[in-house]
């Protein structure tokens, strides 16, 4: 049971590593679109989808502590 248990956990954090930077990526992505438009409208929505991806990082961040947390007190 522990094998699985183990496995499991270390896909999960597979997929948090991998997705995290992406995260960032898409933050980059929309501040970028923001600064592209004139109208404050525009401006507005896109720095608000930027923070939501840094609070989508944030996050992804404490699960990932918390699986590697888990991870950590297995049996090996």
């Amino acid at each position: 049971m522990a094998i699985k248990e183990r496995r499991d956990l270390e896909r999960k954090i597979e997929a948090l590593i991998i997705a995290i930077p992406r995260e960032t990526e898409a933050n980059e992505f929309y501040l970028k679109l923001a600064g592209e438009y004139q109208d404050e409208a525009s401006q507005e929505m896109f720095r608000f989808l930027a923070e939501q991806e840094l609070r989508h990082r944030a996050s992804l961040e404490h699960i990932l502590a918390g699986l590697e947390e888990k991870l950590a007190k297995l049996p090996k």
